[in-house]
């Protein structure tokens, strides 16, 4: 039988119209609603070689039981098709041209083009207009063997907090364009709303229906609210075979669910237990590329597989298709994240970290394995609006160092704390002593043992660790110090004598006379950036995030500088002293902790249904 395994995508929505290239680069269609087409203008050359559009004929051979493949067009009009294959050479998109063919239409036909045995990474085809065109759709379609479908009953679990027009979103999207199609796929998804805000905006009544679930949760964070959607995946009739987890401030197209399921539908026997990671990409500026697959590394930091950038150019494409997922520590993040249910069956459910490193802790307790494919991925809110300590710091240190007691590596802990305790230093050189001090509240908190985070107290520790965040406020109220917002990630010169006399003070908070340092406050970044030269012996500075357009003055305070340094070095030394027992523990209960048991009695299962 035959099989679409992928369609052609047009900028049909609003939202897409200013990223037309993501679907198509050349001429500019224009959508005919009445005729449900898209019309191109004699003489123009549209080329479907896009990040939406363009098919992974080489990883649906490597993934996947197809046989013949064939790409088929609803068309009219006069035109020449191209079809052609891409390959990568060092930085540049290698082109081979595997048929070129005219077409004279005088009404809407079905045109079907074989596409012939290549090696390429990509396949894609351009049109080249003789008169008006109007495309109606297409796809790709293979020859399978029905009997070679396996088992799939896939499940979306998203969890939300206070994301209401997302979720409201998406739903509707799921429902109306797969749930409610009379096909393979929409009789096989099911979808799973977890509910975190316990005010409860939404309700069951808003959304129930057939293969469609709303769950009341407890405000637990990411691990909480996934954990309770692969619960609830497993405990649906009949049981989901796959869960597909997925953030709430995401736009997702239902495309990449079906190209999900058609790759968990069509998968050989050794790809069963791979997670497939759909990229994120990123909501502000839709055509830029985020991660699909992260890895940590050397610096201890989590980083993109494939890097971050554009997808416009076949260059930009074929790097992020072709680029290898196998580094060592490798792992998918939740925003996209489709997990076999034997998985969880075998290893269980995410820690209780309330937030962040759940999913990384997750891909490392399960040596995963990942599947990627353009195409498949959402639209992520960026990260740069978000930025606080309590999150980037406290949570990710913290549970980091639980991370590590539950699954020991060689070397994955020493550049972890290598990394935090460079950003310590960075912190309170540049008199930021609440980070800082938040960043040792993590080690505090990791040598308490598993006991403290069996307790369910995410919304007490949150409220208590966020009044550390910075309080940063408009702009527009420090103008008179004439700030260069432009120049904030601007890495100055350093000079010798500075950098000696920088050091052997801790920046003017040691052996420095007040009078001698110079009068702030010198403009820094408010996150990760450090630029050392800059904040070099001044009095104060001021801590900008020229994205949201605020800030934050800092003074040096040598009394707290002292304080926060003695709270460091006393715990870096019971954590020396105790960090070895603390790990027993928690990899004693590590089993317990990610298991039904413990989960039902931490969400409250029975009260929350």
């Amino acid at each position: 039988m035959e099989l679409k395994l992928q369609s052609i995508l047009f900028p049909d929505k609003e939202e897409y119209t200013d990223n037309a290239d993501l679907f198509y680069k050349g001429g500019l269609g224009i959508r005919d609603a009445e005729e449900k087409c898209f019309v191109f203008s004699k003489y123009s050359t549209c080329d479907f070689g896009a990040y939406l559009n363009a098919f992974s004929m080489k990883k649906w051979k490597k993934h996947t039981k197809i046989g013949k493949t064939v790409l088929k067009l609803e068309i009219k009009g006069d035109f020449e098709l191209v079809l052609s294959g891409y390959h990568r050479i060092e930085n540049s998109a290698k082109r081979n041209v595997l048929l070129k063919k005219e077409y004279h239409c005088d009404q809407k036909k079905e045109i079907i083009v074989e596409i012939p045995s290549n090696k390429d990474t990509l396949i894609a085809f351009e049109l080249r207009m003789y008169s008006e065109c109007c495309v109606y759709g297409g796809g790709y379609y293979a020859e399978v063997n029905e009997s070679d479908f396996n088992e799939v009953r896939l499940s979306i679990a998203t969890t939300t907090f206070k994301k209401e027009d997302f979720i409201r979103k998406n739903v509707k999207m799921i429902k109306d364009e797969i749930l409610t199609q009379d096909d393979i796929i929409g009789k096989n998804v099911y979808l799973h709303i977890v509910d975190n805000d316990e005010g409860r905006v939404l309700s069951a009544e808003e959304f129930e229906g057939p293969h469609i679930y709303y769950h009341r949760n407890k405000n637990v964070g990411g691990s909480g609210g996934f954990t309770r959607g692969m619960i609830e995946s497993i405990r649906q009739k009949p049981k989901a075979t796959h869960v597909l987890l997925m953030d709430d401030d995401v736009v997702v197209l239902s495309e990449s669910i079906k190209r999900t399921y058609l790759l968990l539908l069509l998968a050989k026997e050794k790809y069963k237990d791979y997670i497939i990671s759909g990229a994120m990409l990123c909501y502000e500026e839709m055509d830029v590329f985020h991660e699909d697959v992260g890895f940590l590394g050397a610096d201890g930091g989590q980083n993109s597989s494939k890097g971050h950038g554009k997808i416009v150019e076949m260059a930009e494409m074929l790097q992020k298709e072709e680029a290898k997922t196998k580094k060592a520590d490798s792992y998918a993040g939740w925003w996209y994240c489709c997990v076999p249910v034997t998985m969880i069956e075998k290893n269980g459910f995410a820690l209780p970290l309330f937030i962040r490193v759940d999913d990384t802790e997750f891909s490392f307790r399960n040596n995963a394995k990942f599947i990627t494919m353009n195409g498949i991925c959402v639209w992520h809110m960026g990260f740069t609006l978000k930025f606080n300590y309590f999150m980037e710091y406290y949570q990710v240190f913290r549970n980091f160092l639980i991370e590590e007691a539950c699954n020991p590596s060689r070397n994955r802990r020493e550049r972890i704390w290598k990394r935090f305790n460079g950003m310590f230093l960075t912190e309170i050189l540049r008199f930021n002593y609440d980070a800082a001090e938040i960043i040792v509240d993590a080690i505090r908190d990791y040598l308490k043992g598993p006991a403290f985070i069996e307790a369910e107290k995410c919304q007490e520790r949150l409220k208590t660790m966020s009044a550390k965040n910075a309080n940063m406020a408009d702009l527009a109220e420090f103008d008179e110090y004439g700030v260069d917002i432009d120049s904030i990630y601007q890495t100055d010169h350093r000079s010798l004598k500075d950098t000696i006399l920088y050091r052997l003070t801790f920046n003017g908070q040691l052996f420095w006379p007040k009078k001698w340092l110079r009068k702030g406050p010198a403009a820094v970044a408010h996150d990760w950036f450090y630029n050392p030269q800059r904040q070099c012996l001044v009095d104060s500075v001021i801590a900008i995030n020229p994205n949201a357009y605020t800030a934050e003055i800092r003074y040096l305070d040598k009394k707290k500088f002292r304080q926060v340094m003695k709270y460091y070095l006393e715990t870096v030394k019971r954590y020396k002293k105790i960090h070895k027992e603390v790990d027993k523990a928690y990899y004693n209960r590590r089993k317990y902790l990610t298991s039904y048991k413990f989960w039902k009695e931490y969400l409250e299962l029975e009260k929350y249904q």
